[in-house]
């Protein structure tokens, strides 16, 4: 056991949450299931992008969300942001300038 503990440290240590890419690519792989018709190289782009999403956007979300959702709800919002793949960092990048927009006008 203390072995896992130390790999999941270092691995944290260059920003990689096991939980993050696991709710990732779950969600991703639902994604892909859900289109049937699309080819093999875009469905594993599709599961690593939205893999990748997860585990580095999440972070970025739970920082906006209220502390419920950062305590209790972070592995959904990863698998959320596993769903969504790229379409979630388009999301993430409408949010971060409307914030920015906010703090801009107020000045």
């Amino acid at each position: 056991m203390q072995n896992d503990n130390d790999v999941q440290s270092q691995l944290l240590r260059y920003g990689i949450d096991i939980g993050f890419l696991i709710s990732g690519f779950c969600g991703a792989v639902l994604l892909t299931m859900k289109k049937r018709k699309q080819k093999i190289r875009k469905s594993i782009a599709c599961i690593v992008a939205g893999t990748l999403c997860a585990n580095f956007l999440t972070p970025l979300v739970l920082n906006f969300a209220p502390k419920s959702i950062q305590e209790n709800g972070k592995y959904a919002v990863a698998f959320m942001m596993g769903y969504m793949g790229l379409k979630g960092l388009e999301i993430i990048v409408d949010i971060i300038e409307a914030y920015i927009d906010s703090k801009t006008n107020k000045t």
